[in-house]
């Protein structure tokens, strides 16, 4: 197995398997879409003949399997049915499957035999046997067998495919499997086009076997007596290929076009980030350090402004290159809403709004998996079922809506329904129950934050355990995704109307600006992102509510006292002795001694603090010293369980 070319076919065989699902539920809303059957039939075409080139044997037949079921589709000898879409989209599951065992590096070998031979009776017109449409895609095994390098010689690499012409008639097709492996060639130009090379061969006439009759889990077609091919009577019929001058090819051909596009290794594009993270640091303490020169030092004062003009350009450059659209983050989710949703027996019409909007990289593979707990929590707890929306006045179709909005220097990617939404009341006698919190604690908890239960690890409000949910795990993920992707979460809901989750997410992870603070002696750095406005205090403000210690912000807005000192210093802090400014964030009020500025920063994770989690890491500041990065997530949640205020 050539390793450069794995390499290479990997990312481009996952891009055309979610292509290929996003096509195949296309038809199953509109069978009649030719784009969707045209696209699709590509896709394993293309599939097809990468796989060829690894000589995954296995793979190229199960591409060819669907490939010839669509061309069946393509020429109206078949429509496209339910029951097609769900055999179809099992076939990707088996592929996939195969995919990742070459990611591995093994060589697929096999995928189930019953579901080719459902592929096989489909693609010939005959009823399936015990077919039904599945309620959700099971698992779909694949074995695999350990990469070797088999010797591959143009009697494996090359067969022949009886089947029927668009005319009706016999033809006999001449197939490719590895061949560029069975002779390798030169780089020389290509004389005709693969359209052209297919249209030659079907001039071809004669009995043959179809691929289609081999079993599911044969790796390339028998050979035996009767349908070894003798030699053939129709050469009469084959036309010569018209030839030119290499001079009149090369005149008649368009001049040779430079690619604009190189795929690069997501590692390497991380070193180059955190070459200009380091980068960012120093252009940090060059600034600080002119900053403390004479005036005299004219000179030196507008190299720095330069350099930090050009360091912007720099990171601004390779921030844009980790930049990918959210279509990557939602492309699977149309498939998780047709599964569960047949599964659970509820009708729901899904909604993806702000695909083209753009985010990190690093954000959007993580948040794989937490978007599809959203979309199975929203389907599982909040949806209701098509007769008890119909008792309650709605439409028996439910909506959920997939949104990513572009705020600024942040993005927020919303899961929402028009469900049931969520009862506070039964979500806290819930986590008492289950012993997430205590009934003293419970009492001190606002509407919000009982509400925001439901991210606890262990919560369910479920007593048995299903497929789906139950185990009190999922939406604790999301939460603790979202805080190493120094995010936020924000939980709205209506009873008997429905529910929405949002997450925010700064637009890039590589550079955080961060504002500075002085906790006594103690500087610390919380995330600009974190931040809604500075404040100063005033003692008149703070009132202590349900054993709670708040901060009256205005006539409208009441908000949690969060004291710093008190959390992180163990020493609450004393506003008639001290110094005291506010910050207003997500989670409350905090209490500072001083804010004394904001910078960009790099962020270094840290490991000897991790029993406390209200650090999300370190930088290094302009000064050149070490800083503790907060988070306010966690404060405010430690601060919102703390048995009494703190603040005198």
């Amino acid at each position: 197995m050539d390793m450069e070319i794995l390499q290479d076919f990997l990312p481009e065989a996952t891009e055309l398997l979610q292509k290929a699902q996003g096509e195949a539920l296309t038809l199953e809303n509109n069978p009649d879409d030719a784009n969707a059957i045209a696209s699709l039939f590509r896709a394993f075409h293309t599939l097809k003949g990468g796989a060829g080139f690894l000589e995954a044997t296995a793979m190229v037949d199960w591409c060819h399997h669907l490939e010839d079921l669509l061309d069946k589709v393509r020429n109206k000898s078949l429509r496209i049915t339910p029951e097609m879409v769900d055999i179809i989209l099992k076939g990707i599951d088996v592929i996939q499957g195969m995919l990742g065992a070459l990611q591995a590096g093994d060589y697929p070998t096999i995928g189930p035999e019953s579901l080719g031979k459902m592929i096989q009776e489909m693609a010939s017109g005959q009823p399936l046997v015990g077919a039904s449409a599945p309620s959700e895609t099971p698992d779909v095994a694949v074995t695999s067998a350990p990469v070797r390098h088999p010797s591959l010689n143009v009697s494996d690499a090359l067969y022949i495919e009886h089947r029927s012409r668009e005319d009706g008639s016999d033809g006999i097709y001449l197939q490719q499997q590895g061949v560029d492996s069975a002779c390798p060639v030169g780089n020389g130009e290509d004389i005709i086009t693969e359209d052209e090379f297919e249209q030659y061969l079907d001039q071809l006439y004669g009995p043959g076997q179809k691929p289609g009759d081999w079993p599911a889990t044969s790796l390339k077609p028998p050979i035996t007596e009767e349908n070894t091919v003798a030699p053939l009577t129709v050469q009469d019929q084959i036309k010569p290929v018209p030839t030119m001058s290499k001079a009149a090819a090369q005149q008649d051909s368009p001049p040779e076009v430079a690619e604009t596009t190189l795929r690069v290794d997501a590692l390497r594009l991380d070193a180059v980030m955190n070459q200009v993270g380091e980068l960012v640091l120093l252009r940090n303490r060059l600034a600080s350090a002119v900053g403390g020169l004479s005036e005299e030092n004219e000179d030196m004062a507008r190299i720095a402004r330069e350099m930090d003009l050009t360091v912007n350009d720099i990171q601004n450059t390779v921030m844009r290159l980790r930049m990918q659209p959210c279509k990557r983050l939602f492309q699977q989710l149309p498939r998780v809403v047709r599964d569960v949703s047949r599964q659970l027996g509820k009708e729901v019409k899904l909604e993806i709004v702000g695909e083209d909007v753009e985010i990190d990289k690093a954000v959007v593979d993580a948040l794989a998996g937490p978007m599809t707990h959203l979309v199975r929590n929203s389907l599982d707890h909040g949806v209701e079922s098509p007769e008890e929306r119909a008792a309650a006045g709605k439409a028996r179709t439910a909506n959920l809506r997939v949104a990513a909005i572009h705020l600024g220097d942040k993005v927020r990617i919303e899961v929402s329904d028009d469900g049931k939404g969520i009862d506070r009341q039964f979500v806290t006698q819930k986590a008492i129950d289950k012993g997430v919190i205590t009934a003293e604690q419970a009492v001190r908890l606002s509407e919000q934050e009982a509400l925001e239960l439901i991210f606890r690890p262990g919560f369910s409000t479920k007593d048995q355990a299903t497929d789906l949910s139950g185990r009190g795990v999922g939406m604790d993920v999301v939460k603790e995704t979202a805080r190493k992707l120094r995010g936020r979460l924000d939980l709205q809901t209506r009873l008997g109307q429905g529910t929405s989750i949002a997450m925010e997410f700064p637009l890039t992870l590589a550079v955080l600006p961060v504002l500075y603070l002085r906790l006594r002696r103690d500087i610390y750095a919380l995330p600009v992102s974190a931040i809604d406005s500075l404040t100063d205090m005033e003692a008149h403000r703070i009132h202590r509510l349900a054993g709670r210690v708040t901060y009256r912000v205005d006539d409208t807005q009441i908000v949690p006292l969060v004291d710093l000192g008190a959390i992180l210093q163990d020493k609450p802090m004393r506003m008639d002795s001290e110094s005291v400014e506010g910050v207003l964030t997500e989670r409350g009020l905090f209490i500072v001694s001083e804010v004394l500025g904001n910078e960009d920063s790099v962020v270094k994770p840290i490991d000897f603090l991790a029993d406390q989690n209200w650090y999300q890491g370190a930088t290094i500041s302009g000064k050149g010293g070490v800083v503790l990065i907060l988070d306010a997530g966690a404060l405010g949640a430690a601060a919102s369980l703390a048995a009494e205020g703190t603040v005198e």
